[in-house]
């Protein structure tokens, strides 16, 4: 699962990747790590094996730390920056997936 990096957007993908979860599925979610470090405080012992938290890297850029490797606090004029760094990224998700061999994506309409 691989959601855009904000909290509106991660939490509804955490609630389906629970249901999931109680059907049998295992789900990797796949985010920057701060937005990654909200979630692994949600993660119950219930769903610790079958949900797992697969980091997704920005590019370093310095006018975009890893604090605004989210949506959450990121002020206006960062939102095309942290945008054309998950754009940049791509390479990044690729190899995630080639690691990751999902049988199925989900991903939000948000992503670039």
């Amino acid at each position: 699962m691989f959601p855009y990096l904000a909290y509106g957007h991660i939490t509804p993908f955490f609630e389906l990747a629970k249901n999931l979860s109680d059907k049998g599925f295992s789900i990797d979610l796949c985010s920057t790590p701060i937005n990654l470090s909200l979630i692994k405080k949600k993660i119950t012992q219930k769903y610790s094996c079958s949900i797992h938290l697969v980091e997704f890297h920005l590019p370093n850029l310095p006018e975009l730390p890893p604090h605004y490797h989210t949506t959450n606090g990121l002020p206006i004029h960062l939102q095309s920056t942290l945008y054309n760094a998950i754009t940049m990224s791509k390479p990044q998700f690729n190899e995630i997936l080639k690691d990751q061999k999902p049988n199925v994506l989900v991903h939000d309409v948000m992503q670039p």
